[in-house]
């Protein structure tokens, strides 16, 4: 092993310890939620009609609702079931 690799093998593991003792920083947080708004903006602008928009909106107020109701596990549950149901066996 060469001592650059020896150097970055130690690297890593500083940078694994430290980021088990520190929390993560609010900047990833913000990161993550623009990629998820970016992601939600995609998928409303998918769909062309105007029905297919109203039926997205009626979904996210459901999903919100159920949220606000402190049902997450709810709203956890139909996602998952949908994922499963699309993937093949």
């Amino acid at each position: 092993m060469t001592s650059d690799e020896k150097q970055n093998g130690f690297k890593g593991m500083v940078k694994e310890v430290i980021d088990q003792i520190l929390p993560p920083s609010d900047v990833e947080l913000e990161a993550i939620k623009e990629e998820i708004w970016a992601d939600l903006s995609a998928l409303y602008y998918k769909y062309e009609d105007e029905v297919q928009k109203k039926a997205f909106r009626q979904v996210m107020q459901e999903i919100c609702g159920k949220m606000s109701e402190g049902k997450w596990d709810t709203v956890y549950k139909k996602l998952y079931r949908a994922d499963q149901k699309d993937k093949v066996f």
